[in-house]
């Protein structure tokens, strides 16, 4: 977090000449835009937005992509102020346009930064912070399409880079929210403790009914060091393949309950 570069205004080029398809997330009431090839915008950006139940504040995406995770978060929490990193350029490109074209553009700043190096006025400085980081190990079979690969592998050392910079963008006392594979829970744990971040709590996200775990929505907070909690979590799918009930409702912009029994996030 050396970089000198100040959040004085968004520094986005124009949104480059590829080829993108143009989608609707939360029962059409964000329109995103992302490439056709590579990393696409899925149930896990609509999970993570709802996570959050901060009504007020700062809120920092990390990695934030197209801007699928911010825009939804923006659309359902009116007075959130979202400040959206992403280091892709074309991608970052493609989210500030949203944001303008949803109405959004007040609520939320885009920078085009890597989350090792932003600009040191953010420190300690968010409500709640946020992430989707690559969950994958490298040494996985990477995807053939390049965008898609660094979405979506990352090693040891580089997710201690993305809990460390979540731990150094949020207030003392102040939320994290990633959303991770299930098998990368312990390190995830580990990680944020030695970071200083702990009161965990897991969400757990089943495929179906009679399968593990598949993904994992984990919160901890700066400077707190308590008691966890695993929370009852959610089935995402019937045995047809459609959503569940209470996932339908998540798609269609309802909250996720994701916060420790005894603090809910909007007492703090």
């Amino acid at each position: 977090m050396t970089s000198d570069k100040t959040p004085s205004g968004t520094d986005i080029a124009d949104v480059p000449m590829m080829q993108v398809t143009h989608d609707h997330l939360l029962n059409e009431t964000v329109k995103i835009t992302q490439p056709s090839d590579g990393y696409r915008v899925g149930s896990d950006a609509v999970l993570l937005a709802a996570s959050v139940g901060t009504i007020t504040g700062r809120v920092l995406d990390m990695g934030a992509g197209v801007g699928g995770v911010c825009l939804c978060l923006a659309r359902r929490l009116a007075e959130l102020q979202i400040t959206a990193v992403e280091k892709n350029a074309d991608m970052a490109a493609l989210c500030n346009e949203k944001a303008v074209k949803n109405g959004l553009q007040n609520r939320i700043r885009v920078l085009s930064a890597d989350i090792r190096e932003m600009p040191p006025v953010l420190a300690g400085s968010f409500d709640h912070v946020i992430s989707n980081p690559p969950y994958h190990n490298s040494h996985g079979t990477r995807p053939r399409h390049p965008d898609r690969a660094v979405a979506h592998m990352g090693d040891e050392t580089l997710m201690r880079d993305w809990v460390k910079a979540a731990v150094w963008a949020a207030k003392p006392r102040g939320r994290i929210t990633f959303i991770c594979r299930s098998d990368r829970v312990p390190e995830l744990i580990n990680l944020f403790a030695g970071a200083g971040a702990g009161e965990t709590v897991l969400y757990p996200l089943w495929p179906r009914h009679s399968s593990p775990a598949g993904r994992v929505i984990i919160q901890v907070r700066r400077d707190v060091d308590g008691p966890g909690a695993i929370l009852p979590g959610m089935v995402l799918h019937r045995d047809d393949g459609g959503f569940s009930d209470a996932a339908q409702d998540v798609m269609n912009g309802g909250p996720l309950h994701v916060s420790h029994p005894a603090r809910p996030q909007q007492a703090d």
